[in-house]
């Protein structure tokens, strides 16, 4: 016994000085990353706010871990600080992959407005941090086939980021009253060819105004035998257009999993320039606002605000929307040129492990939509109530199911599953 008490008295002292967390400015001599299999060194390098050699300090800390979670491609995210026998310090930082290659299988809606999509999603392929996409998806409201691709900021200048997508489809937009009844419906084919550049100055967490430039090339043709007949229609048009968007940011919001802190409002506004005499100009304009609280490990507060207006008289251009923006509504209650849509709930996850997690919410929804913005506000709005239930894998984070049990008087589609 009077041997070990020396062994076991020198690894409570080394426990003691190794595995620190930063509690005060401390030199970092080296720095190590520890993954389980995918997402390259120099993506996690590129998010820490100082590099080997640096005196870090508790925030400098906090920040880089924030920035690696808002990755979104991790299922666990520490550090640790360790001393050597030569008095270096080491800081380890431990990225824990989650499955991002997502086989896209989803089901979103109930028998009454459905969509359905199968395709491929890599969100970090390569292992740096790029995401192509393929999806085709087909529903009660439309069918479209979707190519996309999005290099992060990591691999470019500063904070630049860029995208490009292609679609091809069709879409059926449908107009209904306060009682529920159609009163009208557009079926367009579609084809576009988009992309944006994110903003290259943006470099920390502080606000520099710097908005991100996108464009549409678009075509948007009718097509009767899409729609009911019966049903009015609009007369038969095609229109071509180049978007041009502008959009910038506020805020941050920190993503822990599935659980997010913070807040974020932005603006966007886009001129829809016509390529033909059949395509007049318009302009669009949106604003979004989001507020999230995490209380605890457990508590999360989370609310948002959206609304957009756009002066184009095309029926295909202009919103067309449903539970998506408010729950327990078919697509198209919420229709016109301008709309708003507002969310207050409150989530409990009940178990938050890498490999499953369960959360509860309960919430409060509501919205409108009207040809004159200054209605949407002056008249009745659809107002919703309900409960979800998530079941969700972290590691595999595409691997989740939802349902929804929602209440929205008599315009309710009570139950919803999305997985």
């Amino acid at each position: 016994m009077r041997r070990l008490l020396p062994i076991f008295f020198f690894l409570l002292t080394f426990t003691g000085l190794s595995g620190q967390t930063i509690t005060t400015p401390i030199k970092i001599d080296s720095i190590v990353i520890k993954k389980n299999w995918r997402t390259k060194d120099k993506i996690v390098m590129k998010e820490l706010e100082f590099k080997a050699g640096d005196t870090v300090t508790p925030k400098m800390m906090e920040e880089s871990i924030k920035k690696l979670w808002n990755i979104n491609n991790f299922a666990d995210v520490k550090y640790s600080v360790d001393t050597l026998e030569n008095k270096k310090t080491v800081l380890t930082i431990f990225a824990k992959d989650a499955f991002t290659i997502v086989p896209i299988l989803s089901f979103r809606g109930n028998k009454k407005d459905f969509n359905l999509a199968l395709g491929v999603d890599d969100h970090n392929f390569l292992g740096k941090n790029i995401r192509l996409k393929f999806i085709f998806s087909t529903g009660t409201n439309g069918q479209t086939f979707h190519l996309g691709t999005f290099i992060p900021r990591q691999l470019l200048y500063k904070n630049m980021t860029l995208a490009g997508n292609l679609s091809y489809g069709y879409g059926v937009n449908n107009k209904y009253n306060s009682e529920r009844e159609q009163i009208s419906t557009v079926g367009y084919r579609l084809k576009s060819f988009s992309g944006s550049i994110g903003n290259p100055f943006h470099t920390d967490f502080k606000y520099t105004f710097s908005p991100d430039f996108s464009w549409n090339l678009f075509q948007h043709k009718t097509d009767t035998t899409l729609v009911t007949p019966g049903i009015p229609t609009p007369a038969d048009y095609k229109v071509n257009y180049l978007a041009l968007g502008f959009s910038e940011s506020i805020g941050t919001v920190t993503h822990i999993r599935h659980q997010k802190d913070g807040y974020r409002i932005a603006v966007a506004t886009s001129f829809g320039i016509g390529l033909d005499n059949a395509s007049p100009y318009y302009q669009s304009f949106g604003l979004s606002a989001s507020y999230y609280k995490l209380f605890n490990p457990i508590v999360q507060f989370s609310s948002y605000f959206r609304t957009g207006y756009t002066t184009s008289n095309v029926p295909s251009l202009q919103y067309n929307l449903g539970s998506s923006y408010v729950k327990g509504i078919l697509k198209g209650e919420i229709a016109g040129k301008g709309y708003y849509a507002a969310y207050v709930g409150g989530g409990f996850t009940y178990i938050n492990k890498k490999w499953f997690a369960l959360e509860h919410t309960v919430y409060m929804n509501w919205g409108n939509g009207k040809d004159i913005y200054a209605d949407i506000y002056t008249t009745k709005p659809i107002f919703a109530v309900g409960t979800s239930v998530n079941l969700m894998v972290p590691m595999v984070p595409w691997l989740y199911v939802k349902f929804f049990f929602t209440y929205s008087g008599s315009h309710s589609n009570w139950f919803n599953v999305e997985f």
